[in-house]
Parts: structure tokens; sequence; C-alpha cells
């Protein structure tokens, strides 16, 4: 059956939340270590040979680290799109508002120089704290108001994983950050080929966010839905360049994304039920079925 591709997203989007990031890490033990010592993720799989490790986030959400291998994928089903990623600037992490003051001391505890920007407004602050893992991935700790009516598809949970004095209180993945080489084309090729829902963008850079949700949502202040940021990258707001991703998994109605992907002529692959296309700037996009969050 073919289906009938819309040019742009006129009803709700198929991308309905953010499922897992994976990373490029240099030193995959250390990365392991850093992950569960620091952020208190919980270590679900480790697969020596191809150098790979996933990390609980919360129920629905994992952090993959990956230590590249020569010519070796990090997943073998991923090999025709040479998945070693493109340049992001940085993945913020969800934590309950009232654990932020901890978090301060903790990445003091741990040694991690961090620096604070609010990106609220005088009548409702919403304090963002910013530092680095040890391979340069720019890192982002922001409250989520777990009772706002409009939760996303997996809303965060009300406790991390595995709750620890030592450990931030990390509860959810909140957002990845992309850079982009044509930041036009890219604000009409992520609607069209992905579906993804356009929110806005900022008036005084090339700034483009989109929901990972069916409809477009405004962000900030404890907002508990999850994003994606895509921007011609300028060094600014915490001066974060950030390091290298392999991949973003978002859960999605699959049929419906394949089909915007094949009608736009991306490379993919699909397996399990799962697609994989490869954007043109060589950021990889996994969409996976929803999970009964």
């Amino acid at each position: 059956m073919t289906l009938a591709v819309p040019t742009s997203l006129s009803g709700p989007s198929p991308i309905l939340d953010l499922a897992g990031v994976t990373l490029e890490v240099n030193h995959l033990g250390r990365a392991v270590r850093f992950y569960g010592q620091v952020l208190g993720l919980p270590l679900h799989h480790l697969d020596e040979p191809r150098r790979v490790a996933r990390l609980g986030v919360n129920a629905a959400q994992s952090l993959t680290l990956w230590e590249p291998v020569t010519r070796q994928p990090n997943e073998p089903w991923l090999a025709p799109l040479w998945a070693r990623g493109a340049g992001h600037l940085h993945l913020a992490f969800q934590v309950r508002p009232e654990d932020l003051p901890r978090c301060r001391t903790l990445l003091g505890t741990h040694g991690l120089p961090w620096q604070e920007i609010d990106l609220g407004t005088p009548d409702a602050p919403d304090p963002t704290l910013y530092f680095f893992d040890p391979f340069g991935h720019g890192l982002e700790l922001r409250g989520v108001n777990r009772h706002d009516p409009r939760q996303p598809l997996c809303p965060a949970p009300d406790h991390p994983l595995t709750p620890d004095t030592h450990t931030l209180p990390v509860i959810g993945l909140r957002e990845a950050a992309l850079a982009f080489s044509d930041y036009a084309a890219m604000k009409a090729r992520l609607p069209r080929a992905y579906g993804f829902a356009f929110a806005r963008e900022q008036d005084d850079r090339d700034f483009a966010q989109f929901t990972l949700g069916p409809w477009p949502e405004p962000d900030g202040n404890g907002t508990p839905h999850r994003w994606l940021y895509a921007w011609d990258a300028q060094v600014g707001l915490a001066d974060m360049l950030g390091g290298d991703h392999a991949l973003l998994e978002f859960y999605a109605d699959v049929p419906a994304v394949a089909a915007r992907v094949q009608a736009e002529g991306l490379p993919c692959v699909a397996d399990a039920g799962r697609l994989a296309a490869r954007d043109p700037d060589g950021h990889v996009f996994v969409f996976r079925p929803a999970p009964g969050c």
C-alpha cells in the first residue's frame, strides 16, 4: 500500500517522546563509572566486544555509551547508515526543582565546575545547571513540573531509579540540542521528512525548538515535555559546543515516520519494528514504537 505523505505537518506529529541518546566516548569503563557514580544511572547492558553500554535513565528512557571500534557499528542493524553521529551541543536531564540545591552541592563534591543560568522570568524562575562530562559532552540539569497536566507520553517518575545521596537525582531525559550546517534547510526538513512538531524559534539567533510530542507546546518554566533543539551552533549560552553523539531515539508512530522518510529519499534501515534514518547533516535518528508508559 502506498501512503500519501503530506509536505508539511498539518495534523498531530508522529513523534511522541524522547526515548534515548547514544554518546561516543573514548573510554567505556570511565564513562560507565562517571554516569553511574555521578548521575546515578544503573548499568542495564554491557557488550564488551562492541564496546557498548546501556544505562537506565528511567523505566522508558536510556543512555547508551559507545567507544567506537574501527569499522564496527554500535549495533549491527545500523551498519548501512554508518552511525558515527554528528556534532551535538548538549544533553539535558530532568530533576525535581526541589533537588536543584542538592545538585549544586553534589557537582562541587564530585569536582565538576558548573554554572547556573536562569532561563525563566522574574515571576517564574527556571534555574538551570550546566556542566561537562569527561568526554566533552555538555550536560544540563533542569527542573520539571511533575504536576503539570500537559505530560509527555512517558512522564518523569517521582524518584530516580537508584536513589543515592551521593549521585545527582536524575529522573528523565529532557532534551538534546543538535548542530546543523544549513539552518533554513533543517527548519523545513525536520517537520517535512520526519514529522517533528515545530514550536518556535528565537528572534536573535538561528535556534529552533521542536516539541517531542503530538502538538507544539511552549517551552520553559518546568514544562514536562521533551525537546529537540536545532541550530546553527554559536558559542554563547554556557559555551556548550559539546561532543559527538551517535544517535537519538524517539518513540513514534513508526509507519507514519517511515512514509515521510521514504518520500524524502533519505537513507534508512528497519529492524524489529524500528526505523533508523540518516539526516543529511549526519545525525542518525531511530524511531521505535511507543511503550506502555
